[in-house]
């Protein structure tokens, strides 16, 4: 009997000890519902921004937020041929007009303009939107926010998680920047190459770019800055992914990377200093399953073992019963990119996790679509659509429910054609209740 008890001691203890270890921050997930009043919101026809991915935000001093986006459609102003504006047609389909026709650029309608990256500014009120790109090109198109310094057009930024650092006692915006060799819609074949990582600075009143300076000392192909939190001593938290290893029960994709399982990783570094300091990742530690490393090597995935990512994410602290709760929100892509579809939630009380338990919230209709408002019976998609890059949006908490985005394109691989339709390729919103929630 004493042995009995003594084996039921030394389990108890390990139990608690693992407890104390690692604090437990559960939350309750409700069921998600489509939030009708940010997708109308973001159902734009011009001018300015008509579509795009990515959809990350932050709120900004005067209460306006700002939105940053990724690939973006453009409505010039003066119009252009074949730039990103929407009409609706007889049967109510929203629609763009190609400036590449047959017999000229293949058998399919296949080229819009658009820019690498936007941003759009709305109102603290909502009664205003704003779209700011770069100056516009010699003939008279749209260019990207973010550019690098190479003139090469298929070398380009797709943006990362903007978050406030206080610099020299000043409030400035801090941004990853993720350059990319893509192939554009003229190439005959399709092909992404990673390049390299920066973070921009900019003022945060006006957004203004101040400086772009690149990562040093990057040694792999991990993406950094998908998620950024600064905690009270100014040191910032990355996260990070990277591809690693084979999902073997996936159904392959004509992209080798999204045929992979995607994990998470953080690193911290001081912002005090300056980013001159915070790009070179000499600087850096890395969370190693216990602590801190100076060895960014020995980093270990803050996820189980069989779960994956997204490639684009939002990770906040929270205020969920009056404790603060990180909260991660995420696509299941261990199923393979062909079908994500499931939005979960993940929470813990550290920013290093564990993230252990997932929440489901939300299975989107999107993922597969073939068919849009306004489509004849013979009318229809080539392909369905592929879902992707969900993120929060804190600022816009309402009645214990977060706002939700998440992106819908056409996938990889897919036939020429289909761009005209706008619906394709646009954010898409979701409310999702949790228990305790505060603004």
């Amino acid at each position: 009997m004493k042995q009995y008890f003594k084996i039921f001691q030394i389990v108890f203890a390990l139990a608690f000890s693992a407890h104390a270890a690692f604090p437990q921050c559960e939350i309750s997930v409700g069921k998600g519902e489509s939030a009708k009043d940010w997708n109308d919101i973001f159902t734009r026809t011009g001018p300015g921004w008509t579509g795009a991915d990515t959809t990350v935000s932050i709120e900004l001093p005067n209460g306006d937020s700002a939105f940053f986006f990724s690939d973006s459609y453009i409505a010039e102003d003066p119009a252009k041929p074949g730039d990103g504006a929407v009409y609706m047609n007889e049967s109510g389909l929203r629609m763009r007009k190609p400036n590449c026709l047959p017999p000229f650029c293949g058998p399919a309608p296949e080229v819009i303009h658009y820019v690498y990256n936007s941003v759009v500014i709305r109102s603290k009120d909502g009664k205003t939107m704003r779209t700011l790109t770069g100056p516009k090109d010699k003939n008279g198109y749209s260019t990207p926010y973010f550019k690098p310094k190479s003139d090469d057009p298929h070398h380009m930024y797709w943006l990362g998680d903007p978050f406030f650092v206080n610099v020299d006692g000043k409030k400035k915006v801090w941004m990853f920047l993720n350059e990319w060799d893509v192939a554009r819609p003229f190439d005959k074949t399709f092909w992404i190459k990673y390049r390299a990582q920066a973070i921009a600075q900019m003022d945060a009143n006006t957004l203004a770019i101040e400086k772009i300076i690149d990562l040093k000392n990057k040694t792999d192909d991990a993406v950094w800055g998908i998620s950024l939190w600064v905690n009270e001593k100014n040191e910032l938290y990355i996260y990070g992914m990277r591809n690693e290893g084979d999902i073997k029960t996936a159904r392959p994709s004509t992209l080798g990377m999204a045929n992979k399982y995607k994990k998470l990783y953080l690193a911290k570094v001081d912002t005090s200093k300056g980013l001159e300091h915070a790009v070179d990742l000499k600087n850096w530690t890395a969370w190693d399953g216990k602590a801190f490393s100076k060895n960014l090597n020995n980093r270990k995935s803050l996820i189980p073992e069989k779960d994956s990512i997204s490639d684009e994410l939002t990770i906040r602290r929270l205020n969920i019963n009056g404790k603060p709760t990180f909260v991660i929100v995420t696509f299941d892509t261990s199923v393979g990119y062909s079908d994500w579809k499931d939005l979960y939630l993940y929470s813990a009380c550290e920013p290093q996790g564990p993230f252990t338990t997932k929440h489901h919230f939300y299975s989107t209709p999107t993922a597969g679509m073939t068919k849009f408002p306004g489509m004849t019976e013979g009318q229809s998609l080539q392909t369905g659509l592929s879902v992707y890059n969900p993120h929060m949006h804190p600022q816009f908490i309402q009645d214990g429910k977060m706002l939700v985005s998440y992106n819908s394109n056409l996938p990889f691989g897919s036939k020429p054609g289909d761009s005209i339709y706008a619906e394709f390729y646009r954010p898409r919103f979701v409310w999702v209740p949790i228990a305790g929630l505060q603004k």
